[in-house]
Formats: structure tokens, sequence, C-alpha cells
């Protein structure tokens, strides 16, 4: 198991990297929950992405680790990244009988914006959050 890292780079950006194990899912929306304590969409879509890079990309191998960043811009949105260790492009999609492939629809639905940027050697997933006003 690697060491948990963690960084505040400033008073609005903070990033730490996980091991590739499930059970850091439940630590990265702890980490979000911590940095981000009135914007509860934060924590479900940093479980669905950091989901994603455990089970469908090398991040969930022997080593794997992702990495979640938060990002408070000026103007009070959200920028969030899972960036994780690569793997496969293309997805099942989802049908009544399967369990699994909603989450990037649940992740468009409360999100302004998302995408992907990197290849099959490492993959960054990125959200924009609307401003909490709490």
């Amino acid at each position: 198991m690697i060491p948990r890292q963690s960084s505040r780079e400033s008073a609005t950006r903070w990033h730490r990297t996980f091991s590739g194990h499930r059970n850091q899912v439940r630590e990265a929306r702890c980490f979000v929950r911590a940095h981000l304590p009135n914007h509860p969409d934060a924590e479900l879509i940093v479980s669905e992405l950091a989901t994603n890079a455990v089970e469908h990309t090398r991040t969930g191998d022997a080593g794997g680790t992702f990495t979640a960043t938060i990002k408070q811009q000026p103007d009070g949105t959200i920028y969030m990244e899972i960036e994780d260790q690569g793997g496969p492009t293309v997805f099942g999609e989802p049908t009544p009988n399967r369990e699994g492939g909603r989450g990037l629809h649940l992740v468009s639905a409360l999100t302004l914006a998302w995408g992907v940027k990197g290849d099959a050697t490492g993959r960054t997933v990125w959200v924009e959050l609307p401003r909490s006003d709490a």
C-alpha cells in the first residue's frame, strides 16, 4: 500500500493520491466532504468517478493509484478531477438488466460541464460544479 499523499496547494486547491483499492473510494468521498462540506453533489460525483477509475482502468491493478483534485474557482464554481492510470477506451452501454453503466449519466445531470482528457496510458475525468450558496 502506498502512503497517503495530500497537498493543500492554496486556499482554494487541494489534491490527494489514493491507492487503487475499492475502499479508497470511501476515502475520496471523505476528502471531498472535508473540503466541500456544503456541496453534497461533489461527494456523489467523486464516488462515481473514483469507482470508474478503480474498476475500469489500470488504477485497480496491483500498485495502481488515482488522484483527486479540487479547485474552487474565483466565481465560486468548483472544478474537480480524477486522474487514473489509463485503460480501455470503450465501455458497455447501460441496459435494463445491467447493474452498472449509469454513473456518467448521473455525473452529466449534476454538473455544469464534464469531460475526459488523456489516453489509454493515463486519463483525467473532470467536472465543473455550480457554486454552493450554503
